[in-house]
């Protein structure tokens, strides 16, 4: 009972220790202004202990301090005629009071209304300038960007009256894609289904019945070649590899349930391992203590060192083992294929003897673990393989346009290419903002 409540009591010590050592980390960073890299230590501290009082305290403060900076840059921003700017940095700073579950108070709370009241105007301007587009989506990208200060501006009533100019637009744009949406367009139905819906747009959308770029699943048949004793054990990680680079093809643009066909792949694995032991005789020397006849006394005997030879035989095992594994493929003629190899020298040794005068004890070799450089091997092909289906979704989607394509194109191009400047184009061009802030708005 002592030993475990001395444990627990160390235990106890330890976490304090850690927990204390992130604070003063803290307050080193807090004492120099660096109120964002202070709150990260103060955080950890609390991860490691909850109930840290004194972390909890400090945190509290650092965060205040967060505000205050952050309000001074509002300030500053607005001072130079930056709104938009201001307008961000302010957003920014009631996000994290969310998120934070705190409340300004005094002098912080009134400066904050000040900043509030004095990018009222801008959200104003900018909301009826927005509003007036022939695209309602940079409006709603606007009150998504900013509606923690939106609300806080009370604002939300007043955008009202831009309601039912901005349905209209967004049930004009609902059409113009639905007129688009035809034969093997499946993404941009997906898009104008999802788009008409938030637009409250009824729509008749007609698709042929399968994509023929995709695919329902993959077909993999297996080559193998496994010259080693251990070739059951070969055949299971490559069972293995098989399941993954299954389900990696799953997580990929190339899978759909409306696919045309299954895609075939052949994946093989060869393996070569030989051994070769040799017997070779080892002599150890060692000294032992014997009583031997004094010279100068008949009577007395001495204690002598005596160096003598232990011999037994040593086994060396060289070993030599080679593995090579690939996988090939035909994707709506782009091929698909790679591989990857290594061979791997070893010599090691053993024996069963064992002597203790001479300091000799049984020797276990120390072979080539052979499965996991076969299973080393076959993941960094996994991982290829989910890097090379993405670079031929990229080569065919992404590099050269197709002008009768366009809107399905670009979408495709997204699911790896978010950033892509020709999805981003196509993206300002037909709803007015990125890529990403439709993904945002539209879950796309």
């Amino acid at each position: 009972m002592k030993v475990s409540q001395i444990s627990i009591g160390l235990v106890a010590a330890l976490l304090l220790s850690a927990c204390t050592s992130l604070v003063e980390k803290g307050d080193k960073l807090y004492g120099q202004g660096m109120y964002q890299q202070a709150a990260e230590f103060y955080e950890k501290a609390l991860l490691e202990d909850p109930e840290d009082v004194e972390a909890k305290q400090r945190l509290a403060e650092t965060r205040s301090k967060i505000i205050d900076r952050g309000l001074i840059e509002v300030r500053m921003l607005r001072l130079g005629a930056n709104y938009r700017g201001a307008a961000s940095k302010l957003e920014s700073l009631l996000a994290s009071q969310n998120q934070w579950h705190v409340e300004t108070m005094g002098a912080q709370a009134a400066t904050q209304r000040e900043e509030v009241q004095a990018v009222e105007g801008w959200l104003k301007t900018e909301a009826k300038q927005l509003a007036g587009l022939s695209q309602p989506d940079p409006f709603k990208w606007f009150e998504h960007e900013y509606r923690n200060l939106i609300a806080n501006a009370q604002l939300k009533g007043e955008l009202q009256q831009y309601r039912s100019t901005l349905n209209k637009a967004g049930k004009q744009q609902c059409l113009a894609l639905a007129k688009q949406v035809q034969g093997q367009r499946f993404y941009l139905h997906e898009l104008t289904q999802r788009y008409c819906a938030l637009w409250q747009q009824p729509v008749t959308l007609t698709l042929d019945k399968s994509d023929k770029s995709r695919f329902t699943g993959l077909k993999v048949s297996k080559r193998e070649r496994f010259n080693t004793p251990d070739a059951q054990g070969h055949r299971y990680v490559l069972r293995n590899a098989q399941a993954d680079m299954e389900q990696a093809f799953q997580s990929s643009p190339w899978f759909s349930h409306a696919g045309a066909d299954t895609l075939l792949l052949t994946l093989e694995g060869k393996v070569q391992y030989r051994k070769k032991t040799a017997h070779r005789q080892v002599e150890k020397r060692y000294v032992i203590t014997e009583l031997k006849p004094d010279p100068k006394d008949v009577n007395n005997k001495l204690a002598t060192d005596v160096e003598k030879a232990f011999a037994y035989q040593l086994k060396e095992h060289q070993e030599t083992y080679s593995v090579n594994v690939s996988y090939s493929g035909n994707l709506l003629g782009l091929r698909l294929s790679n591989s990857e190899s290594g061979s791997y020298d070893n010599l090691t040794r053993s024996h069963n003897i064992e002597f203790a005068e001479a300091d000799v004890a049984p020797l276990s070799a120390d072979y080539i673990n052979q499965v996991q450089k076969f299973e080393q091997h076959l993941t960094q092909l996994s991982t290829d393989f989910s890097s090379d289906l993405n670079k031929l979704w990229q080569q065919r989607y992404c590099s050269m346009v197709n002008q009768s394509f366009v809107a399905e194109q670009a979408l495709r191009c997204a699911q790896i290419e978010p950033d892509n400047d020709f999805v981003n184009r196509w993206a300002k061009q037909t709803f007015g903002v990125d890529y990403k802030a439709m993904q945002v708005l539209y879950g796309i």
